[in-house]
């Protein structure tokens, strides 16, 4: 029992207890009202195929597994797309709030029971955990298996015994067949926590985790590489101190607010160098498991993604700084608090691809038939089929049918999709819509055939043209 620690302790603290309410109520309300974007579509498709295409399709994807059959377990009861699919979203919200107990749990056995209550607050209150805590990805459940592995690892410290050792390489290991980023906060624990308990146990942990592992790396291993292809069209800049800022603040802030953040996380991280020179496993396993990351991210520098990077690491950022008292705890849950009430209003705004859904929803009802090029197209078959209209949405250019979770256009010879594109347009009807993304070489030459069979530009954003073949004003024809 810590010093002062006696029977009024065991209350619940008020103040806590309402900034957790509140997190999880944000990340409620967010489960139903947040639009849909391309992953979690693709979640969502994926989870509907046989056991065998699921682990087909990854293989040219690139995760593991057991996301994706968590999330078909939850669409059973759902059948067809539609308001149903919500369910994926909430095996995350039901992570989220499992965080909770396993937060108070782990802090009495790191020896700082009364820090529990902070941790829980400052962990719902991240933004970062709000927004991966709501959507229908595996974000919230590697954060909340890599928390229990690493309680069972402090367990093991505390009672010894082999059972609690295999427990804890389980819970690693379901981790990284949930998401790869977890192996960057498990390698820290277990940097973290070599020195405690007996090293067998330890040693046992790791052989099961790495077993359980072991039987998805010959797919992982064969994973392309251009799967994350889609990286290297984000800004570089400030992507290492974004995630220095998500990892040790919870919050992801790319605009004018960062160098302000990032100053901050630096007066964060002496406090957590202090926190691992006085035993605090928590501060020692964050350093260790960042610095890896960093250094896989100088060879790797696609998986230095700020705020999915940040995701899995932040059960135990909340419980470094839950147990510090006073100016910390209060300015880190202060600076959560206000960031969170700052970007959650713009997390449901509708996206482009929910706009564009709604505008093609008339025509499609009445025949259209919509040719999409690049990722645009899983994404409007799935929502059509959510309105009753499956089928509607053909995939150009064939890449895109192949691993719909992914396309580098980079990887398509010239000479495919200009035949692939003459084939789409001798195959068309007047009624036809085509989705052309700007600056795309497949548009390009998808619309040089369908401009020479007749298709007239019926519509524009900043992001993509919308052709018709046909006369203007036919099938239902609504202007842009």
């Amino acid at each position: 029992m810590e010093a002062g620690e006696g029977p009024g302790s065991s209350r619940v603290p008020w103040l806590p207890l309402l900034c957790v309410l509140a997190g999880l109520g944000v990340r409620l309300a967010l489960c139903f009202e947040k639009p849909l974007w391309a992953d979690e579509i693709f979640t969502l498709s994926l989870a509907r195929e046989p056991l065998s295409r699921i682990v087909e399709a990854l293989r040219l994807d690139s995760g593991p597994p057991l996301h994706y059959l968590l999330a078909k377990l939850a669409l059973l009861p759902a059948g067809a797309p539609g308001a149903g699919d919500v369910s994926v979203r909430l095996v995350s919200f039901l992570a989220a709030l499992l965080h909770v107990p396993l937060l108070l749990l782990a802090a009495r056995r790191a020896g700082a029971a009364r820090s529990g209550w902070g941790a829980a607050a400052l962990y719902s209150l991240f933004p970062i955990a709000v927004a991966y805590g709501a959507e229908g990805r595996g974000y919230a459940v590697a954060s909340l298996l890599v928390l229990a592995a690493f309680e069972r690892s402090l367990a093991v410290r505390e009672r010894p015994s082999p059972g609690t050792a295999v427990a804890a390489g389980l819970c690693a290991g379901a981790a990284l067949l949930t998401h790869y980023l977890a192996l960057f906060p498990l390698a820290g624990a277990a940097l973290a926590l070599r020195r405690g308990g007996p090293r067998r146990l330890h040693l046992l942990s790791g052989a099961v985790a790495a077993l359980v592992a072991a039987a998805w790396l010959p797919v992982a291993l064969v994973q392309p590489r251009a799967s994350m292809a889609w990286v290297a069209g984000l800004p570089a800049s400030g992507q290492a101190s974004r995630l220095v800022v998500g990892v040790l603040l919870g919050i992801d802030d790319g605009g004018r607010a960062l160098p302000f953040l990032f100053c901050g996380s630096l007066a964060v991280l002496v406090l957590f160098a202090l926190a691992a020179r006085r035993g605090d496993p928590a501060a020692a396993a964050v350093l260790a498991g960042g610095a890896l990351f960093f250094l896989a991210g100088l060879a790797y520098p696609e998986i230095l993604l700020p705020e999915r990077g940040a995701v899995a690491f932040l059960p135990l950022t909340a419980l470094v700084l839950g147990g510090r008292d006073g100016i910390p705890a209060g300015t880190a849950s202060a600076a959560a608090g206000a960031f969170l009430l700052l970007q959650a209003s713009s997390w449901v705004r509708t996206s482009p691809g929910e706009d564009l859904a709604a505008h093609l929803a008339g025509p499609v009802g009445q025949g259209a038939r919509v040719v999409a090029v690049g990722l645009w197209g899983p994404e409007l078959g799935y929502r059509m089929a959510a309105i009753g209209r499956p089928g509607c949405v053909s995939l150009f250019p064939s890449d895109v049918a192949r691993h719909p979770g992914w396309y580098a256009e980079a990887e398509v010879p010239p000479e495919r999709l200009v035949a692939e594109a003459r084939a789409v347009a001798a195959a068309g009807r007047p009624s036809d819509l085509f989705v052309l993304p700007r600056g795309s070489r497949a548009s390009e030459a998808l619309r040089g055939e369908i401009a020479g069979a007749g298709a007239r530009p019926v519509g524009a954003t900043p992001l993509l043209e919308l052709y018709r073949l046909g006369r203007p004003g036919a099938a239902g024809e609504g202007e842009r």
